[in-house]
């Protein structure tokens, strides 16, 4: 299992490689929305997973355990997350890539998000009361009723839309430049 893990990673450390998801010009194109590339992808990658890990718990052969939604973490998450990636140019997926590149800053980036989850892990008591009330267990599965085929269902019609929306935008960005 631990071989197969470590080939699906070096394929998908790959695939950034290729499609030079880890640039710099690809990054900043994407934050400054001037390059789509990074959106797609996303978009691709998080409906594919969308509707596999909802085939595999449909299959029994995955679970899956929600953590409870609390609002003031995920804004202020959001927020270290994009000043990080602002910051350096990458984000948590590109960091391995660009250090297997030869790029010396990525170190920078993996050891700063080490030392970040530590010092997370060592505020947290103190911060709970920021972190927000506890909204539960949010799904759209859930929110729908909560059975396996709704959340099923629901997870084929989310992958679904989020392939389409990629294949729109590469649709509408390929429209922009052949008129410039």
């Amino acid at each position: 299992m631990t071989l197969w893990i470590l080939l699906l990673g070096f394929l998908f450390g790959l695939i950034l490689q290729r499609g030079r998801l880890n640039a710099f010009d690809t990054i900043g194109g994407f934050a400054m929305v001037e390059d789509l590339t990074i959106a797609k992808a996303l978009l691709v990658a998080l409906g594919i997973g969308s509707i596999l890990l909802s085939l595999e718990i449909w299959l029994g052969l995955a679970a899956f355990h929600l953590k409870p939604f609390l609002l003031g973490g995920v804004v202020l998450g959001g927020l270290i997350f994009g000043a990080g990636m602002a910051i350096l140019g990458y984000c948590p997926g590109t960091l391995a890539v660009s250090l297997g590149e030869g790029a010396l800053d990525a170190m920078a980036g993996i050891v700063g998000g080490l030392f970040g989850g530590w010092i997370f892990t060592l505020v947290l008591p103190g911060i709970k009361p920021i972190l927000g009330p506890n909204w539960g267990k949010l799904s759209i599965g859930n929110l729908l009723g909560g059975s396996l085929a709704v959340n099923f269902i629901a997870s084929l019609v989310y992958g679904g839309v989020l392939i389409y929306f990629a294949f729109y935008l590469n649709r509408r960005e390929s429209e922009l430049v052949s008129t410039r």
